[in-house]
């Protein structure tokens, strides 16, 4: 294991009541090397925030890591592996049956995992979706519902691994799994609920209610340690202390929880977060975010409709593993450009360009006109 075992921290007694089996994976020497998974599938502005986070948080080490780099030993040297949301599918399908195996080996030797939303999934039993989980967790998803925030009650488990308080939270929801408990068992994990659903708002979608049903659980792997959520934290800086417990639980340290800098006069670009894909789509995300010219922000398909292109200079349309906009985004973004909004981007993000937008050979191209627009300003 890359974490170092054997050294004490705070939490580890009330964990051993809790986990009577689990690894210790406390790390206490250098940053906590964190990979977040930027392949095909996953998708919507938690993306975006997960790598800000790490980027960001001093005690965190980022890696970027896509299926092509996990299948050839990318996870190995890493203390904890981020999942965002998006879909499990086409996560474990691009990840295939090595990269799979490559994950839970990961995990089942002292790794690290948090995962949130489609990352929650991915770690749930085989059955009765096999195209969903890699049975790590003996949970399933019996259905999903809209978009909302939800209130998420942090049970007294929750609290004494996460260090935080009990009670509730209010968390952004965005059709992450319903989550139920297996009657089977899977061989080397130990997991508990840490919290449940506290309302029902969602109105759309099929599946059982979701109030009372868990929203976090944590547990161990065999030597590694786990922390999931069909939920948001790393959304809103206010519920943001979720990221914060689930790295303790994980690692058994305290990170810095990084907060977005003001600026003034920026210039502002709306960065489109729809299933954007690769390792160098992410680092140009990174890059752009960190010129103190351009105040970044990641939009998607609702966020269009609410009306948030109206806050921005300019629209990013990054290399994606999906296709065109649905109408009523598409019509949006085609006033937007009629009204002086300048849209560019490359690769797959292309297809959904309006006539007349800026199409640019490369993410460095992009990178750089952008750039020079802000630095107009």
């Amino acid at each position: 294991m890359n974490v170092k075992a054997g050294v004490a921290w705070a939490a580890v007694a009330v964990l051993a009541t809790v986990f009577c089996a689990g690894a210790d994976t406390t790390n206490t020497a250098g940053q906590i090397k964190t990979g977040v998974y930027a392949g095909r599938g996953i998708s919507g502005n938690g993306a975006t925030e997960w790598f800000r986070i790490v980027e960001r948080s001093p005690e965190l080490e980022l890696k970027i890591v896509d299926s092509e780099m996990i299948r050839a030993g990318g996870l190995d040297g890493l203390d904890v592996l981020v999942m965002p949301g998006g879909s499990s599918p086409d996560i474990k399908k691009d990840l295939g049956t090595n990269g799979v195996e490559r994950l839970r080996d990961f995990i089942k030797n002292g790794g690290g995992y948090f995962g949130t939303c489609a990352g929650c999934c991915l770690m749930m039993e085989e059955a009765p979706d096999p195209s969903r989980g890699i049975g790590v967790m003996p949970f399933y998803r019996s259905g999903s519902k809209g978009r909302f925030l939800i209130p998420v009650e942090l049970n007294k488990d929750g609290a004494a691994a996460t260090g935080l308080k009990t009670g509730l939270y209010s968390i952004q929801y965005s059709h992450g799994p319903i989550l139920e408990p297996s009657t089977q068992l899977v061989a080397g994990a130990s997991f508990k609920v840490f919290g449940v659903n506290r309302s029902d708002s969602g109105k759309h979608g099929k599946g059982p209610e979701m109030y009372g049903r868990a929203a976090i659980l944590g547990g161990t792997f065999g030597k590694g340690r786990v922390f999931v959520t069909s939920v948001h934290p790393e959304f809103f800086e206010n519920s943001r202390v979720l990221v914060r417990g689930g790295f303790r639980f994980i690692t058994g340290r305290e990170i810095t929880l990084p907060v977005r800098p003001r600026r003034r006069r920026a210039y502002t670009l709306a960065y489109y977060s729809v299933y954007p894909r690769g390792v160098e789509t992410a680092r140009t995300m990174l890059a752009l975010d960190a010129n103190k010219d351009i105040d970044l922000f990641p939009i998607n398909d609702e966020d269009i409709r609410r009306g948030l292109l109206d806050h921005a200079d300019a629209l990013l349309f990054p290399h994606s593993a999906k296709g065109k906009l649905d109408r009523v985004p598409r019509d949006i973004v085609k006033r937007f450009a009629s009204r002086g909004g300048f849209i560019l981007g490359w690769g797959n993000g292309t297809t959904r360009f309006p006539d007349g937008c800026k199409a640019c050979e490369t993410a460095d191209e992009a990178l750089a006109t952008i750039s020079a627009k802000a630095a107009e300003k």
